[in-house]
């Protein structure tokens, strides 16, 4: 068994201000201290149900001044038995994934991923919903400010579903989201029956929540986890698999931003504000739109 830990800071218990993601003061050394304990949490969910290997991505992009993004985990804190990896931005998911998704093929669902070692799964950490989402705490989609919003073959999405995406183009389901209520709604709705879901959070507005004790959060991911790997094969859902051709459409904050997205190749502009890139699969189009760098 074989489990990617996706990790973000917005739907972490306990955080509810941009001030405790980012920047060098007292308030993002406590949202750090909060992001390392939940994230030990769901190793210690994995290695409970027998995970033989166990890789967490630091997948959110706050950070101090001059310092690396992708580097919000205490290292020193980090619970033994993963592996784990920093400094590897957001938009850069596609390609760590493809490195340890691809290492042992995974067959799931034709019959072969039955087997228990060779099996793979993703669980998406301190998930936030999409932008403009009412009771979303910290609701955005990939850049709070610049963009307004994604929509793949017409259809509005979010950074859960776009990872569920991703991890279901290399035949991958994601078991789990912990999150606030609204995260944990948006990717039931994509992914369907199965998801294991864990609000340690409900949102009051963008910037309040009504949320458990973090103690009490890291007990209910660790148990959540425990339970969805547990469940494989048969109460694991599918992977979420987009057929092509696939359009996405961004929509920007203003022109100049659009214009420097369609900047690149194979993007154009389709408005004032939006640009639109086409593949022939999901990843394809995508990695248009998001290049890494």
């Amino acid at each position: 068994m074989h489990i990617t830990i996706l990790g973000d800071i917005e739907g972490v218990c306990g955080i509810s201000s941009w001030e405790q993601t980012g920047g060098g003061g007292p308030l993002y050394e406590e949202g750090r201290r909060l992001y390392t304990a939940e994230v030990n949490a769901a190793v210690r969910g994995c290695l409970e149900a027998r995970a033989h290997e166990v890789v967490a991505m630091d997948g959110h992009g706050g950070g101090y001044p001059g310092g690396r993004a992708f580097m919000n985990w205490i290292p020193d804190q980090l619970e033994g038995g993963a592996e784990y990896v920093r400094g590897y931005r957001w938009g850069c998911y596609t390609e760590s994934m493809a490195q340890d998704l691809t290492d042992r093929a995974n067959a799931f669902p034709d019959g072969a991923g039955e087997d228990r070692y060779e099996a793979r799964a993703v669980a998406l950490l301190g998930a936030h919903s999409m932008a403009g989402t009412p009771d979303g705490v910290l609701n955005h989609t990939i850049n709070a400010d610049g963009w307004h919003g994604v929509t793949v073959n017409g259809q509005v999405i979010g950074e859960v579903g776009l990872l569920a995406a991703t991890a279901g183009a290399f035949g991958v389901p994601v078991i789990f989201i912990s999150g606030d209520q609204a995260a944990c709604d948006e990717l039931r709705a994509a992914v369907g029956p199965g998801l294991t879901t864990v609000a340690v959070k409900r949102g009051l507005g963008r910037y309040a929540s009504r949320h458990m004790a973090p103690s009490d959060a890291c007990a209910a991911i660790q148990t959540g986890l425990a339970t969805a790997i547990g469940g494989f094969p048969g109460a694991w859902p599918k992977p979420v698999v987009i057929d092509g051709p696939v359009t996405i459409e961004v929509e920007l904050a203003s022109p100049d931003r659009a214009e420097a997205l369609a900047s690149q190749p194979n993007v154009e502009l389709s408005g004032a504000r939006t640009v639109r890139a086409h593949g022939d699969a999901f990843l394809e189009a995508w990695g248009r739109i998001w290049r890494p760098v």
